[in-house]
């Protein structure tokens, strides 16, 4: 990948969290003001809900105030290694980090319960509004931020980057000047367009996450946000090019609506599995039987990792649509599913237990699923 590609005067780095800049863009900055181009930094929060890594600094946690102050001075500090950088943080609406934790199978989503200033909650318009009035003002030529997933999964992360892209749109329609390039963050084995940094800027990409000691632990060539995974400093920091329109609206469609297939296709293997009984009693209805824990464990697991019951309600809908629709008699008089006990028990049992689960009125994972609080 050519370095030349990624040539720009002026840039703009959007971020969600102090310490953000230095981990992903350390080396970009760090090139781009060596360079002599103009560089400013938007940071979003002021990383309040952190996980501190020195035990002199725990009781900060939980206290937003002292932490985003903490975190804000070593922003400041770690700019100033990377070379003549601008910063400033989002409009006065004072935006508050998320937060985050893992759901069971360890990715990153929202917490359960959060504040209506924590960013991940703030409408993306409004967040928006705050970027597009910085690219009035600064103009760059390129702009910087996190991949559509944000990166990890953070869900600031995520917020960060629709809000960029709507931004950018505006910014788009309604000014005179040129519409800056859009460049995300690739992650590791993604696809991406350039490379920038290396064993040149190692040094300032190392003295500026050195600032960063409350979130990042120091090593002689590598840093870790974890236990156990080492990153080098010389490592390049790769970009993508990206698209500010990435068919918004049928994102939203498929967030809406991803669920209702489920109920399609539960609703068919139950039926085929309804009537199947054990090969040496016929009488004991062991294809029902998985047929109902079929339906009880996607019901469960759809309240489980989703957090709410919107998903569960439209699996159950199309659940109730099929399973009404195969009992009905087909012009020959047949049915898949015979007016018997076996059949009344698989309609009437796989509603009733959907019915439970939503009715519930509480499920947690257990111990089974992580919970993490703060930044990483």
């Amino acid at each position: 990948m050519a370095r030349a590609a990624f040539n720009p005067k002026k840039v703009l780095l959007v971020h969600a969290h102090p310490d953000d800049e230095s981990l992903f863009t350390g080396h970009v900055i760090a090139d781009r003001a060596a360079s002599g181009a103009e560089v400013m930094v938007f940071t979003l929060t002021r990383g309040e809900r952190g996980r501190v890594k020195l035990e002199d600094l725990k009781p900060l946690e939980g206290n937003l105030a002292s932490m985003g102050q903490f975190r804000s001075n070593e922003l400041r500090n770690a700019l100033a290694q990377l070379g003549d950088v601008k910063h400033r943080f989002a409009g006065t609406r004072a935006y508050l980090d998320s937060g985050m934790r893992l759901n069971a199978f360890g990715k990153p989503i929202k917490l359960k319960r959060t504040d209506e200033m924590s960013l991940s909650s703030v409408s993306t318009a409004v967040i928006s509004d705050d970027i597009y009035q910085v690219l009035k003002e600064f103009k760059p030529d390129a702009v910087i931020t996190y991949n559509r997933k944000g990166g990890f999964g953070h869900p600031d992360h995520k917020k960060a980057h629709e809000a960029t892209a709507m931004a950018l749109r505006r910014f788009a329609r309604d000014s005179k000047f040129r519409t800056p390039q859009f460049w995300v963050i690739a992650e590791p084995r993604e696809r991406f367009d350039v490379e920038v940094g290396g064993v040149k800027t190692a040094p300032k990409k190392k003295a500026a996450l050195e600032q960063h000691a409350s979130q990042v632990s120091i090593g002689r060539d590598t840093y870790s946000l974890v236990a156990g995974r080492e990153f080098r400093f010389d490592t390049p920091e790769r970009l993508r090019k990206a698209s500010t329109r990435p068919w918004l609206w049928l994102k939203l469609v498929f967030l809406a609506l991803w669920a209702l297939p489920l109920g399609i296709l539960l609703g068919f293997a139950g039926t085929l599995l309804h009537s199947v009984t054990a090969s040496d009693d016929a009488r004991t209805p062991i294809g029902l039987v998985v047929a109902l824990v079929m339906t009880f464990s996607l019901a469960v697991a759809l309240r489980l990792l989703r957090n709410s019951r919107g998903a569960l309600y439209l699996m159950s809908f199309t659940l109730a649509g099929t399973v009404f629709w195969l009992s009905r008699p087909s012009a020959a008089g047949d049915a898949l599913i015979i007016d018997n006990e076996a059949g009344n028990i698989w309609i009437y049992g796989s509603l009733i237990i959907c019915a439970v689960v939503i009715l519930f009125p509480k499920l947690r994972p257990g111990t089974w699923a992580k919970n993490a609080s703060g930044h990483r």
